[in-house]
């Protein structure tokens, strides 16, 4: 079993690894909804390899990329020739631009300081949506394949499991800041001057049970 780690101050080549092994997502909501409603391009915060930007490109959606993993860029510049990709910590970006819509497809907005970078490249009238990991979900044990080591409430230390195609497991150990659903709202406008527009969990779940949460927000 091989252990990784998304750190962004020293990236780790087994991440990139573990993430272009992964299958392109089949189940595209609710990134392309809200990418066809607004106006292109969208910006992508954390796009790693490609898993969700290549589906969503082949539907017509024109994207810009940012990540601050080398190698995820690397291969998703072989996926996606001509998408305009950046390497940059979203605490440190500074594209001097905004977007229609932000989309961040995954858990890295839970960080105070890079939620206010991100809120910085919304239009006055524009959205960002993103994903967080839901609490609830962590303190009832999370599910099959993922191991919570440490809950307090304000933060988690969890692994979770991939099972690759060649049958190697891979190991991702993550640590991270809770936001629990019922202080989404306080925090978006404490953090980064947001209003919570709507807040809503995967479609087979009750938002309690939900693995993760979305939330759509604007100025």
């Amino acid at each position: 079993m091989s252990i990784v780690r998304d750190d962004p101050s020293s990236p780790d080549e087994g991440f990139a690894e573990l993430y272009a092994q992964l299958p392109d997502a089949t189940d595209l909501s609710p990134w392309l909804e809200l990418a066809q409603a607004a106006a292109p391009p969208v910006l992508y915060l954390g796009i790693g390899t490609g898993r969700l930007a290549v589906p969503l490109r082949a539907a017509g959606i024109e994207l810009v990329g940012v990540d601050s993993h080398p190698g995820m860029l690397a291969r998703l510049r072989a996926r996606l020739p001509g998408t305009e990709l950046i390497q940059s910590r979203i605490e440190d970006l500074d594209l001097r631009r905004q977007f229609d819509l932000v989309i961040v497809p995954s858990n890295i907005l839970c960080f105070a300081d890079r939620l206010r970078s991100a809120a910085d490249h919304v239009a006055a009238n524009g959205s960002i949506a993103f994903e967080l990991t839901n609490p609830h979900w962590l303190r009832a044990g999370a599910s099959r394949g993922v191991r919570v080591q440490s809950f307090d409430g304000n933060g988690a230390r969890f692994e979770v499991d991939y099972k690759l195609s060649d049958g190697r497991t891979i190991t991702q150990q993550a640590e991270v800041p809770l936001v629990w659903p019922e202080e989404v709202e306080n925090w978006l406008g404490r953090v980064a001057g947001l209003k919570l527009r709507r807040m809503f969990a995967r479609p087979d779940a009750e938002l309690v049970d939900s693995p993760s949460f979305y939330v759509l927000a604007g100025r």
